[in-house]
């Protein structure tokens, strides 16, 4: 169980990174694509993936972008926002427990999602604890504003709560120089919210480096690599039948076998700061977690 958050200073594959690790878990897993640049899931992992029994195809009607206008309805008294979130989530295959949040359909959508993020980070927090699927994010590339996380081009309020995040680093000499300014920044962020600077973590994309070697150069530790795979990442980009080539691939190997130790990191982490439980801040929250809890049957832990 872990609410990992996966980022990059420079579109180092964030995305197709986050994907192969949430499809090669052997957990339940919650992928909430939060990218304030937009999100590519819906345009390639989630393009040929049908939704209930009668086969829906994901639209611009279902994304992150449209939780703002339930949560505009919530305060008309209209309804409740959080069970509306459930409405948004779309399978990432033919399982029950694999689910995503598809992101923005544009960029200029990013401003109108400031007032949901604490209620948004309550259900990717509770999903985690209660439930004990993973959570995965992709925050995308980082924006800076004045040294700090841009509060409208990142999802700065979910990177500072995360148990873990991950800086995704290409294994190239511009990758790593590209990743160092970003690793003192992210410290620095992470270490102001309480969550101390240890809550960085390095994960490389790409051989021909040791990670001890790009640890030791950037300052962080490399908790996890994968291979570069051109094969696998393709597929993982574009959607369409994973042939058993993908599934027996090096980066879904290298991504199943990650999976467990990021896990385990991120619980420490959890252990070591006494973090307390987190709890529902509204009765739609915990109507939401629910409503997940149903969906993988409530047999996951």
């Amino acid at each position: 169980m872990a609410l990992i958050a996966l980022v990059s200073a420079k579109g180092d594959g964030v995305t197709t990174t986050a994907a192969a690790l949430a499809l090669a878990g052997r957990r339940p897993v919650l992928l909430a694509e939060l990218d304030m640049a937009g999100g590519s899931l819906r345009h390639g992992l989630l393009r040929d993936v049908p939704r209930g029994p009668h086969g829906e195809r994901l639209d611009g009607r279902v994304g992150l972008h449209r939780l703002p206008q339930a949560d505009w309805e919530r305060g008309r008294g209209e309804g409740d926002f959080t069970p509306q979130v459930a409405e948004h989530l779309w399978p990432l295959d033919d399982s029950d427990d694999r689910v995503a949040l598809p992101g923005l359909t544009d960029p200029r959508q990013a401003a109108s999602l400031t007032g949901i993020w604490p209620t948004l980070l309550n259900v990717l927090q509770l999903t985690d604890q209660q439930l004990r699927w993973d959570v995965l994010v992709d925050g995308g590339r980082l924006a800076w504003d004045g040294g700090r996380l841009h509060p409208v081009l990142t999802p700065a309020p979910v990177l500072r709560e995360a148990d873990l995040v991950l800086l995704v680093v290409r294994a190239s000499e511009a990758g790593q120089a590209l990743a160092f300014p970003a690793v003192q920044a992210l410290q620095a962020q992470l270490a102001g919210a309480g969550r101390g600077w240890q809550a960085l973590g390095l994960l490389l994309v790409g051989d021909g480096y040791r990670n001890e070697e790009v640890g030791h150069a950037l300052g962080a530790p490399v908790l996890a690599s994968l291979p570069w795979d051109p094969t696998a990442a393709a597929y993982l980009a574009t959607g369409g039948s994973m042939a058993r080539a993908v599934i027996r691939s090096r980066l879904m190997r290298a991504a199943r076998d990650a999976m467990g130790p990021l896990r385990e990191h991120a619980d420490r982490r959890r252990l070591m700061m006494q973090m307390s439980s987190v709890v529902p801040t509204t009765p739609g929250v915990a109507s939401m977690v629910q409503q997940l809890a149903a969906r993988a049957g409530g047999s996951h832990g």
